[in-house]
């Protein structure tokens, strides 16, 4: 049976609970990440209550003890619940401190998840992606829109290249054909359904090759993959960066892009063409600036 969230319990509790305990689960419920970072006599006294109410609340909600609450808060942070890892920040009207750490944090992020990768690992994987009969590409909720954009960088390069979930639809009809010539990439940020990793091991099965973009959280899916390029995600607040996880999608697009050398640039090229000839795109300022030199 899934457990309670702490919120659920809370809830479930709330109208009678006396107003010592009330003053407590109020203050949890407005920010429940921030529990892992104080013990139960700060809790209560930042709530105005005594650690003897913090003790009989637990309780009241289920927990044998304050730690186990705070591991309940821990591994819901790491799992990337934006109400668990929302920070309790002082309102500021310093929007260059603000841009600041955004950058500072996004920075880290970048060169943590660069610096990681190995150079043969990731030479293999761009192999890989241009020698494979197919390239199925797949993300679920937030992945899926960068799996997106791998898959249309992807398509101006090589061909047969897929992107899955479609919409509405379920995947298996499109896996049938999978095997040890194809290459899956599966776009796996924390928050992932349960059908990313039921997917990898079909994969895997198969014979297919398999390619895991993933942040930290998804160790236990790791063995899976032939590789995996772990991505930092960590926000400033309430909500994940994907800033690393796009940068490692455009250096693979791009190295794909110089493996494939004369093909790559004349698909490239081709589309392109296209484009001018449906005048699919507006040129306005291509023209402009040409004018102006």
């Amino acid at each position: 049976m899934r457990k309670l969230s702490l919120e659920k319990r809370i809830e479930a509790h709330y109208e009678s609970l006396p107003p010592a305990e009330r003053r407590l689960g109020d203050l949890l419920l407005r920010f429940p990440g921030d529990i892992a970072n104080f013990s139960a006599t700060e809790l209560a006294e930042m709530a105005g209550t005594s650690k003897a109410a913090a003790t009989r609340l637990f309780r009241r909600l289920g927990y044998e003890s304050f730690n186990e609450l705070r591991e309940e808060i821990r591994n819901a942070s790491s799992w990337g619940s934006p109400i668990y890892i929302a920070e309790e920040v002082p309102p500021s009207n310093n929007r260059g401190s603000i841009v600041a750490e955004q950058l500072r944090r996004d920075y880290e992020n970048l060169s943590r998840t660069l610096e990681s990768i190995d150079p043969k690992d990731f030479a293999d994987i761009v192999e890989a992606i241009a020698s494979a009969r197919q390239v199925v590409v797949i993300g679920f909720r937030n992945s899926h829109i960068l799996a997106f954009y791998f898959y249309r960088q992807l398509i101006l390069l090589r061909t047969d290249v897929r992107l899955l979930p479609t919409s509405g639809q379920t995947m298996g009809e499109d896996l049938v054909d999978l095997g040890p010539e194809d290459l899956v990439v599966l776009i796996g940020l924390r928050r992932r359904v349960a059908a990313a990793t039921k997917v990898m091991e079909l994969a895997k099965r198969l014979g297919a090759r398999c390619l895991l973009v993933a942040d930290p959280s998804a160790a236990h899916i790791r063995s899976i993959a032939t590789w995996t390029i772990t991505c930092e995600v960590r926000g400033v607040s309430a909500f994940d960066s994907y800033t690393a996880a796009i940068s490692v999608l455009n250096l693979l697009c791009t190295s794909t892009l110089r493996h494939g050398g004369k093909a790559s640039y004349a698909r490239l090229r081709r589309a392109e063409q296209i484009h001018d000839e449906l005048e699919e795109l507006d040129t306005t300022s291509r023209f402009i600036q040409s004018k102006s030199e």
